[in-house]
């Protein structure tokens, strides 16, 4: 490291930054280029077999849809991330099984385009069944189908599917064909 990158690392490590709530952006930015991120997902499933997918539409990855997750904070476990994670995305609670349904390595890479390449290149993704509350219904507000947070209910796997997340396809794989 050169003198001036041991200066900044001095001034961030005397900085207090409240981790638990979450770094501030470009902080987080910065700690995704250096080292993986966990991210927990959750995989919700109707009465009638269908996937609950929500669209991405960010720099970091191509627009698309997801299975909903969120990167897990500073001193979180699993199920404290799930549910934040419900909560922000689904505006529910949920149920979960707390043993994951899968692990996985997940490497996007530098993206050409980006200021920072690195930035969210590398995840650690952990797979979690979730069931929503009784009489739960999606409330999309005033967003639109291409707008970032949208929920809709999938028979199978739409062909924008997030690309790195076919690290569960083993998983997936009831939805990778048409269903009757």
């Amino acid at each position: 490291m050169t003198e001036e990158q041991r200066a900044a690392v001095r001034v961030l490590r005397g900085a207090e930054f409240p981790s638990e709530r979450g770094l501030p952006e470009e902080l987080f930015l910065l700690a995704s280029a250096l080292v993986p991120l966990p991210n927990v997902d959750l995989l919700l499933v109707n009465e009638r077999g269908q996937l609950l997918l929500a669209r991405r539409n960010d720099p970091f990855f191509e627009p698309s849809w997801h299975i909903p997750g969120g990167c897990m904070r500073y001193g979180e476990d699993f199920g404290t991330r799930i549910l934040e994670t419900a909560r922000k995305e689904l505006g529910t609670e949920v149920g979960f099984d707390p043993e994951p349904l899968a692990v996985r390595n997940v490497i996007r890479g530098p993206a050409a385009g980006l200021a920072h390449p690195r930035e969210r290149g590398h995840n650690v993704a952990i797979l979690f069944r979730c069931t929503l509350p009784e009489g739960w219904r999606i409330d999309n507000g005033k967003r639109t189908e291409e707008e970032a947070g949208y929920l809709r209910w999938f028979d199978s796997l739409p062909p924008d599917f997030m690309k790195i997340q076919h690290v569960y396809d083993d998983i997936l794989k009831p939805w990778m064909e048409e269903r009757a």
